[in-house]
């Protein structure tokens, strides 16, 4: 398995077209909006070492030890252990493996997918795709997924866009492959991947099969374009002063858009090709793995926020006090609900003909509603426990002009016997953690799909009409028979 510092040597043989803040990345490995990414990466890499029965599986398709970044949940227990590892791994890194997280949500719906398609229509997806799996095990690569399009007129279905290319799709198909085009939005580590794994964003019907693909190509295949998020505190990064940034190593989501422009994709690497009718169930699948990592890692973000907050209480010299406790209480509440949930999905799970284990959709679903929240309510109380200063201190190089240093250090200080540095580079912390310098919770909320899709999964998931039947078999009521409620005996 690699190392940190072989994943990003790696990186540098690779030949990734990236660009940001409008000028072509010369070295992705080294620009400030792409290496804290690649750090938070990098731990994926180094701590199973030290935490191997919870970041490493076996793989029965190597006989060997794997990532389980890379592993085919073929259990409950491997759902459960996904849930613990998203929820781990984040205070560590307190900002984004999102390439990993859906990486496995990709893979192991693929695996599912795949095998249920050749049992129905007799192709050979499923072989193709256990030989990519093979490739990316044996190599221990970063795999992401690309699951969100451009999308346009989001009124209008794929097939009736103006622009096609605003839905990624097929405009040729060989005999080695197919030719694709179109863009894929706001993904998550996509160019520090070595491997970009495409699946379709919506369900699809009929009129709109050249939507309905599936492949895996590497992240500087030719004609790919990687064009960075531009958040307002990215741009901080180009201060290089880490003062000014509360998670300076890691703190940078480290999304792009993709764009495909004509880009071939060899056969045996394409796992669906206008097989339409499992678009649905692929985005389904997809949806609930990506629901338990997002809802885990959320959690995980809610604790780092209660320590941060608490840290920030303590130094301005009332960590004691009543409110403040009950407010870091609440958040600890509010996480430890979203990762119950999750972590219920996953005990609660179904298996697939393909026998992957599915996280319980209702479950689930609210695992994820329940982690928006919880992050949001985090942000608002930590705000209300540091202060102002969060939006107020000064940056770093005013603390190194010595006319005005001796000003900050003596009216920023909280309690005397902490460094009014310290206080502020945990003001800093709260600031990212909350949203002021990051993307954190606008990312929570549609990381993973928005919230009404998430409802949507559980109305349809409820079984209402059992619910209903109980309901009147309690009351007494024995509809048609003209009996309004039950004789007692």
């Amino acid at each position: 398995m690699k190392t940190a510092s072989a994943y990003i040597e790696s990186l540098k043989t690779m030949k990734t077209v990236a660009y940001a803040f409008g000028e072509m990345v010369a070295d992705i490995t080294e620009h400030p909006c792409f290496r804290p990414t690649i750090n938070a990466m990098g731990l994926t890499y180094d701590m199973p070492r030290d935490h191997g029965p919870l970041m490493t599986a076996h793989s029965p398709i190597t006989n060997g030890p794997v990532n389980r970044f890379l592993h085919i949940c073929m259990s409950p227990e491997d759902l459960v252990k996904r849930a613990q590892l998203s929820n781990f791994l984040t205070p560590y890194h307190g900002a984004c493996v999102g390439a990993r997280c859906v990486g496995t949500g990709a893979l192991n719906t693929l695996f599912a997918t795949t095998f249920d398609m050749d049992k129905k229509l007799g192709t050979d997806y499923h072989q193709r795709f256990l030989a990519f799996l093979r490739y990316v095990q044996e190599n221990d690569l970063t795999c992401s997924a690309m699951v969100t399009d451009a999308k346009g007129d989001r009124s209008l279905p794929p097939g009736r866009q103006q622009d096609p290319d605003v839905y990624l799709h097929i405009s040729q198909i060989r005999d080695d492959g197919i030719i694709v085009r179109g863009a894929k939005a706001h993904q998550s580590g996509a160019a520090i991947s070595h491997e970009n794994i495409v699946v379709p964003t919506v369900a699809m019907g009929p009129e709109e099969k050249q939507f309905a693909v599936a492949f895996a190509v590497e992240a500087d295949t030719t004609g790919i374009v990687h064009i960075a998020e531009a958040p307002a505190s990215n741009a901080r990064r180009f201060y290089d002063d880490e003062r000014d940034f509360g998670n300076y190593r890691y703190g940078v989501h480290g999304s792009t858009l993709v764009v495909f422009d004509d880009v071939f994709i060899p056969r045996e690497r394409v796992f669906m090709c206008q097989e339409y009718e499992f678009t649905g169930l692929m985005v389904q699948r997809f949806a609930s793995f990506q629901r338990l990592c997002s809802a885990s890692c959320k959690a995980g973000h809610c604790n780092l926020v209660c320590g941060a907050a608490a840290v920030a209480a303590d130094y301005n010299g009332c960590g004691a006090v009543g409110h403040i406790r009950e407010k870091l209480t609440e958040i600890a509440f509010q996480a430890t609900l979203a990762y119950g949930s999750a972590i219920g999905s996953g005990t609660m799970a179904s298996s697939t003909p393909s026998g992957v284990w599915l996280p319980d959709t209702i479950m689930v679903n609210a695992a994820k509603l329940q982690a928006v929240g919880a992050v949001w309510q985090a942000s608002q109380l930590a705000c209300d426990i540091a202060g102002g200063a969060i939006c107020t201190v000064p940056s770093g190089r005013d603390l190194d002009n010595p006319k005005i240093a001796g000003m900050i250090k003596k009216y920023f200080r909280g309690r005397a016997d902490v460094p009014t540095e310290d206080r502020i580079r945990i003001i800093r912390l709260v600031e990212y953690l909350v949203g002021q310098s990051s993307v954190i919770p606008t990312e929570t909320v549609h990381g993973a799909g928005p919230s009404a899709t998430q409802r949507l999964m559980i109305r349809k998931a409820m079984d209402l009409d059992y619910l209903k039947a109980r309901a009147k078999s309690l009351a007494g009521i024995h509809e048609g028979s003209g009996i309004g409620c039950a004789t007692l005996r």
